[in-house]
C-alpha cells in the first residue's frame, strides 16, 4: 500500500516511552485493523499514558489507512473549527471552498470517511466535556460533537480514536462486543515502571515495587515522585518510604486538581466519604454513611468509575468500593465540599 498522507503531527506531543503496554497495543491493533472498529476511546486518569499509547500505536497501524490526522482538543474548539481542520486537510481545499453550515460540513466529512480509509485521533477530549455534572456530559457549546461521534460510530471504512479522562456519553451507549465502538480503560503500568526509576538513577531496587503500588503505577505520578526522591534523598527510595506517607507535592496536586474540581456535587460528596474510609466499603455501608438514595449512589459510583476515580473489587459475593491512595490523600488535604 502507498504510505498514508499524514497531517502534520506537530499538534501531537513528543512520544514518551510507552512503558511497554504490549497487551494494550495488541488489543487496540486487533480492534482497529482486524475487527475494523469505527470508534475507539482510550480512557484513564491524567498521566496514565493515553497520548503516549496512541503515539506508539500509530506506526503499527497507519499503513492500513490512506489518511492519518492527529488533533488536540485542548482548547475546546467549537465543532465547526474541528470540521474545518479535518476537511481542509482531507480535501486539500482552503476554507473558502468549504460549505459554511455545520450539517453540510458534517455530511461532506462523512461522505469522505465512507469512501476513504481515514484514521483520526482526537487528544484531550475531556476539554469539550462539562464540569459540575456527571461524567460524559458536554459543555453546552460543544454539545454538537455528539453528532460527530455518533455518526462516525455508525460509518464504515474509517476510524476515530478519542483520548479522554472519561468517555463522552455516546460511547458508553454505543460500545459493546458486537458493536464497532470500543473502549479501553488504562490501568497503571506495574513492573514496567522500574524503567522510570532507572532513568532517574534511584537506589534500593528491592523497595521499588512498594513505590509503584503506592502511586498506582501511574507513569506521570511516578516521574514526579522519583524526581522528589532524587532531589531530597539523593535517590534513596528506602529512606523516602520510611516516612510512611504518600507525598503528593505541588506538581502532583496540580495534576489532580482539574480532575477532582470538575466533579458534580454528588460525586464530591461521595469521594469525600470514600476518602475517609481506610478499607473498601460496601454499597450498604455507603448508603448508611453518605446519606444518599440508592439511585443517587449508583449514579455517583458509576460516574466516578467512568472517570477512573474509584476502584471496584469483589469479596465473597459483595462489591466493594475504594479510592486509590493518591486520590484519597489529595481529597483529605484539599477538602472538596
Amino acid at each position: 500500500a502507498d504510505a498514508p498522507h499524514i497531517s502534520s503531527l506537530s499538534d501531537s506531543p513528543d512520544g514518551d516511552s510507552s512503558h511497554a503496554r504490549t497487551s494494550e497495543l495488541a488489543t487496540l491493533e486487533k480492534s482497529i485493523v482486524q475487527e475494523k472498529c469505527n470508534l475507539a476511546a482510550i480512557l484513564g486518569i491524567s498521566g496514565i499514558g493515553k497520548t503516549a499509547l496512541s503515539l506508539h500505536l500509530l506506526p503499527k497501524i497507519q499503513h492500513n489507512f490512506e489518511y492519518v490526522i492527529w488533533r488536540s482538543l485542548r482548547h475546546s474548539p467549537p465543532l465547526e473549527t474541528t470540521l474545518k481542520n479535518l476537511l481542509e486537510f482531507l480535501l486539500n481545499k482552503p476554507e473558502i471552498e468549504l460549505p459554511t453550515s455545520i450539517p453540510d460540513r458534517l455530511s461532506l466529512l462523512m461522505e469522505y470517511l465512507r469512501k476513504n480509509r481515514c484514521l483520526i485521533i482526537l487528544d484531550d477530549v475531556q476539554t469539550i466535556l462539562g464540569s459540575g455534572q456527571l461524567a460524559g456530559n458536554y459543555r453546552p457549546e460543544c454539545e454538537n460533537y455528539s453528532i460527530l461521534f455518533r455518526q462516525i460510530g455508525e460509518t464504515h471504512n474509517s476510524c476515530l480514536i478519542l483520548n479522554s479522562w472519561e468517555p463522552p456519553r455516546e460511547i458508553t451507549a454505543l460500545k459493546g462486543d458486537n458493536s464497532p465502538v470500543r473502549t479501553l480503560q488504562l490501568k497503571g503500568i506495574g513492573a514496567d515502571a522500574t524503567e522510570i526509576f532507572r532513568q532517574k538513577s534511584l537506589l534500593n531496587p528491592e523497595t521499588w515495587e512498594n513505590l509503584i503500588n503506592a502511586y498506582q503505577g501511574n507513569p506521570l505520578w511516578l516521574k514526579i515522585v522519583a524526581t522528589t526522591i532524587q532531589e531530597i534523598f539523593r535517590g534513596r527510595v528506602a529512606e523516602f518510604l520510611k516516612y510512611d506517607m504518600l507525598f503528593l507535592g505541588e506538581e502532583l496536586a496540580a495534576n489532580l486538581h482539574p480532575q477532582i474540581n470538575r466533579l458534580s456535587e454528588l460525586e464530591k460528596k461521595l469521594i469525600s466519604q470514600l476518602s475517609r474510609e481506610v478499607n473498601p466499603v460496601s454499597i450498604e455501608q455507603l448508603l448508611k454513611d453518605a446519606d444518599l438514595s440508592p439511585s443517587e449512589l449508583f449514579n455517583g459510583l458509576q460516574s466516578l468509575g467512568r472517570r477512573s476515580l474509584v476502584e471496584i473489587e469483589e469479596q465473597e459475593n459483595e462489591t466493594l468500593f475504594s479510592v486509590c491512595p493518591v486520590v484519597r490523600q489529595y481529597v483529605i488535604s484539599n477538602p472538596v465540599n
